[in-house]
């Protein structure tokens, strides 16, 4: 059912006058080259993880791993330390010499990798179930294709307090390798939802009281022209497709962010985190967790 009570945002400004656009152009372009993984559901997403970070983010947030491997040229602390967790997690660990290690991971593993299932979704209901307790601001991503897109937003959803991204079955990036390792451990912490429908599970979202703002470059509204004051879904589109009609219409503002330079785009993880920023910058989010360390 849908909720008749609720209530639209105030602008910041009495006036907009900004002219209305059609959504034809995409705001976002992949310039980087980078791999795409567009897995179906049904696919297997096997991962290794590399790098000591990474590796060391995974024992301790409790993440299942099948293996360690320690290439015998790393020496320091961090082996030490991975050797502990991985036998208080019951994780065997194998030593490789460097060769044998370098043709298995690469040389670019730092010496550390891990062997481990396929990534633990968060179930939808239990990531909403989880915001209540947080900041109430999630991030949802529709036909982002670039794993290390994905990876990036993550990580900034993770670093900024906020408090999981949905994603996409079909037509998506999942977290594989790629975005594991862009993500930089902030993987091991933080909730990530596959959903089958984004329109629906927006839907969903605005029944229990979010608000949902999607990113377009050809919106009339500005980032800013928004109060980000109560819960929040972003919502942001594929390199290519952008947010996609269906997508666009469960959105409850759309908004740009305002550029002036020559280039006419950027990339979806940039502008993820500009549109976060400004949401925590309204939210005053620095504050709270300045107040609650004092206790």
């Amino acid at each position: 059912m849908k909720n008749t009570n609720r209530q639209p945002f105030k602008s910041n400004k009495s006036n907009n006058n900004f002219p209305k656009k059609d959504y034809k152009t995409k705001q976002f372009k992949n310039f980087n080259n980078e791999p795409q993984m567009n897995k179906s559901s049904e696919e297997s997403e096997h991962l290794y993880l590399k790098g000591r970070h990474e590796v060391l983010q995974a024992l301790e947030s409790g993440q299942s791993l099948k293996a360690v491997y320690v290439s015998l040229s790393v020496k320091g602390g961090v082996v030490g330390q991975i050797k502990e967790l991985a036998s208080k997690s019951a994780v065997p660990v194998k030593e490789l010499s460097p060769d044998l290690f370098e043709k298995k991971f690469g040389e670019k593993s730092q010496g550390i990798a891990a062997e481990a299932s396929e990534f633990q979704y968060t179930d939808f209901d239990e990531l909403i179930k989880k915001a209540e307790n947080g900041h109430q601001v999630i991030v949802a991503l529709n036909q982002v294709e670039d794993a290390r897109n994905l990876g990036a937003i993550v990580r900034t959803v993770e670093v900024m307090g906020c408090d999981g991204v949905i994603i996409p079955k079909h037509r998506s990036a999942g977290m594989t390798e790629w975005a594991i390792r862009t993500a930089q451990g902030a993987s091991a912490w933080l909730p990530v939802a596959r959903v089958n429908n984004m329109s629906d599970s927006l839907e969903d979202l605005k029944e229990k009281g979010y608000w949902v703002v999607g990113l377009d470059g050809d919106a009339s509204k500005q980032l800013a022209d928004v109060k980000y004051d109560s819960k929040i879904v972003l919502v942001a589109g594929g390199e290519d497709v952008g947010l996609g009609e269906r997508v666009k219409k469960s959105c409850d503002d759309i908004v740009k962010i305002p550029m002036f330079g020559h280039t006419t785009s950027l990339n979806v993880s940039v502008s993820v985190a500009m549109a976060i920023y400004e949401i925590l910058r309204q939210k005053k989010f620095w504050l709270i967790e300045k107040v609650n360390a004092t206790f």
